[in-house]
């Protein structure tokens, strides 16, 4: 066993030795205000009292080359929060673009800046704040060293913005009762990235420009003296009131309630921060409300349709659960009584513990408990690995000897190990195998994967290889029945090539090839997709895609067996797409789709904003089985805090339509108010299910 420790540790040491940076060159100071700025978008003349951080070069159109237009930005903190302001010079303000109206929509595609803040000073994992120019925000995490990210994390704080002659102005405000961060050190490791569209260009100010979000490549923000220590404890207790009026319909046997039933329902959601790397989070009567509707999807197989995360208590450290074969899918877990989450980070190893206890209402899973542990031992350069135990238990039903309970509560356990060794010229390998325990007949089975490849944002290949048992069972993971039993080898390549002559901008090409045989060694499916992309220098695009292949695996639920596959032609002009259009033949069906973006408002929010967005698919799987799936969303902004919204979808797939409506208020740091309504019908005209809903929720965090 020692043996076995020394050669892992001196894996990760060599590939953690190859892929480190020395930041040295890349330092600036914050300097401690007096008197708070105010977050207008309107820079004081104490933002410049600060020395800035300037000197970016280019990640495109040419790697580290000076930025066209430079950026200067200033770090300025107090006891309450860590502000940071940026100039960004610009050729023409008129032309600035941003697509982005709601907080957390992508906006890679708009004019604006983005801070990395690595306030652990681990050297794997940061915040992620971004601002367009119209003031919308998003926010994110950042893991593993720059492998893995996302906006499932929600933070507290604010942001302002403001245009000049020659240059656009933004403020940020980011209170320390948001953050987990390092008291003593007295620096930050940190990144500052600028997007530029009118020349497509983006600018970094620290590393060697290889990996633009790798953590270990930040440089250092110094001058961090005398921090507040971090408040321990957050509450949030909310209250919501839900009504709902439930109708006859002759279809389904569902009891018609007389008139409308109110329904108020309380609890309360805390977080106990044990130091800079360690947190408890608990709940009570836990708010997992949904305020919006899942976007309409059209189901081109007969599997599941994943769907994403949003509730705060399992998107808090999300990154730490999360794998490449889905053995944690949280959106499983419906009715929670409560539940318990211990996430934190001792020198190297990352750990995470979650807790959730099911009532008896939960349709799939009544009087269960979920749990899952998990420990990654990470290193600079984004090598790592990790073991996980993901647990359910049956409670108030036992298994009997036979069935491999003898009296104990029925279970489903699943443990795995998985790894990633990177090294130089980013070229690296990963795997993961897991092991399935159930009580019953089946369930203990094998699951596994290698992969092997080069990674970066502008070029990158991968290949593959899993397989996975017949009797492997996973009850909280994303596994579908028709991926157990199989074996796939897989490849996938990306290259994009930067032309920037005769009014071209850029070609992105990648490919993607898989191949699955059964346990027999039968080929059941392969499948290719190849796609190009050129972008004008004005922002125009042509994209052609391919997807096809051969697929066996649905023969009896009456797809042919022959090859099927879409061409795709679409033209747009980014970021809001103008027209998209698909059409195709795909698995037994034609198939076609349109979509459309279109954006209304003022240069600067909170001038309103409106946006209207939306598709319409349509296909016909088999005789006699056509469909029309479609929704639209019209969002009016009167700041990126403040929205009020329609939602319209129908689904002739599956015989229902809605049409939802959403009020919404971030009125202070960690406090919401929402006021939403929300009908369903079947295709008939009659209602189905609980069909006219109303509902109310009001939050409030009080930091301590």
């Amino acid at each position: 066993m020692a043996r076995v420790q020394i050669v892992i540790n001196l894996i990760l040491f060599v590939a953690a030795a190859a892929c480190g940076a020395d930041d040295g060159e890349w330092v600036m100071r914050a300097r401690r205000a007096e008197t708070p700025p105010v977050i207008d978008g309107v820079m004081e003349e104490l933002w410049f009292e600060a020395d800035p951080g300037s000197g970016f070069k280019q990640f495109r159109p040419t790697s580290n080359q000076p930025a066209l237009k430079d950026t200067e930005v200033y770090v300025l903190y107090d006891d309450e929060a860590l502000y940071v302001g940026w100039v960004c010079y610009e050729e023409d303000v008129s032309r600035l673009v941003a697509g982005a109206t709601v907080r957390d929509m992508f906006m890679n595609d708009d004019d604006c800046v983005d801070l990395m803040l690595d306030a652990n000073n681990d050297r794997q994992s940061a915040y992620d704040f971004m601002v367009n120019w119209r003031g919308v925000r998003y926010d994110g995490s950042i893991a593993k060293d720059g492998s893995v990210g996302g906006p499932a994390w929600d933070g507290y704080w604010e942001a302002a913005t403001s245009v000049g002659d020659d240059a656009w102005y933004c403020e940020m405000a980011i209170p320390w009762s948001t953050l987990r961060y390092d008291r003593d050190a007295g620096y930050f490791g940190i990144q500052f990235l600028r997007f530029r569209k009118p020349t497509y260009e983006e600018t970094y100010w620290a590393g060697d420009g290889s990996f633009i979000n790798r953590v270990s490549t930040f440089g250092r923000v110094e001058g961090l003296e005398d921090l507040p220590r971090p408040r321990r404890w957050k509450f949030t207790p909310y209250v919501t009131g839900r009504g709902e009026e439930k109708f006859d319909t002759p279809a389904y046997d569902f009891e018609a309630t007389d008139g409308w039933e109110f329904k108020p329902r309380y609890g309360l959601d805390f977080e106990y921060r044990a130091g800079a790397k360690a947190s408890v989070l608990a709940t009570v009567w836990p708010d997992y409300a949904y305020i919006e509707a899942d976007p309409a999807q059209i189901n081109l197989e007969p599997t599941e349709i994943w769907l994403e995360e949003k509730r705060p208590f399992f998107t808090e450290g999300y990154e730490l659960f999360d794998t490449h074969t889905d053995f944690v899918y949280t959106r499983r877990l419906t009715e929670i009584a409560g539940g318990a989450k211990v996430t934190g980070r001792a020198g190297p190893i990352n750990y995470g513990v979650l807790d959730a206890a099911l009532t008896g209402d939960d349709p799939l899973y009544p009087h269960n408990n979920f749990g899952v542990a998990r420990a990654t031992y990470d290193t600079a350069g984004g090598s790592s690995l990790g073991i996980m135990a993901v647990d359910r238990r049956e409670f108030g039903r036992e298994a009997s000897a036979g069935e491999g309970g003898n009296g104990l509560p029925r279970y489903n356990d699943v443990v795995m190990a998985d790894g990633r060794v990177v090294l130089p010229a980013r070229f690296g390998f990963s795997f993961e195998g897991a092991r399935s325990y159930t009580a019953g007949e089946g369930g203990d089975d094998y699951a596994v994967l290698l992969g092997f490849g080069r990674y970066g944002i502008t070029e990158n290949f991968d290949v593959w290889g899993f397989g996975i048992g017949e009797d492997f069972r996973a009850d909280m993971g994303f596994l579908q029945p028709e991926d157990l039993g199989k074996r796939e080898l897989g490849c996938s390549a990306l290259k994009e090539l930067q032309i920037n002559r005769g009014g071209v901008r850029a070609l992105r090409i990648n490919g993607y090839y898989e191949h699955e045989r059964n346990l027999a060694g039968e080929t059941v499916s392969n499948f290719m997709s190849s796609t190009a992309r050129l972008v004008s220098e004005n922002d125009y695009y042509v994209t052609l895609n391919y997807r096809g292949g051969r697929d066996l695996r649905y023969v009896p639920s009456g797809y042919p067996d022959f090859h099927n596959g879409i061409f795709d032609l679409a033209v747009g002009r980014t970021p809001a797409s103008w027209g998209s259009f698909r059409l195709g033949h795909w698995r037994g069906m034609w198939y076609g789709y349109f979509y459309h973006y279109y954006t209304l408002g003022g240069s600067i929010i909170p001038v309103p904003v409106l946006v209207i967005n939306g598709n319409v698919e349509v296909g016909d799987r088999r005789p006699a089985d056509r469909f029309v799936v479609g929704n639209l969303k019209v969002t009016y902004n009167l700041t990126d805090a403040l929205f009020w919204r329609i939602i319209v979808q129908g689904n002739s797939d599956v015989e229902m339509n809605s049409v939802s409506t959403l009020w919404g208020w971030d009125f202070l740091p960690g406090s919401t108010a929402y006021l939403a309504y929300e009908q369903r019908r079947d295709s008939t005209g009659q209602f189905l299910l609980a069909e006219q809903v109303a509902f109310l929720k009001v939050s409030y965090m009080i930091p301590l």
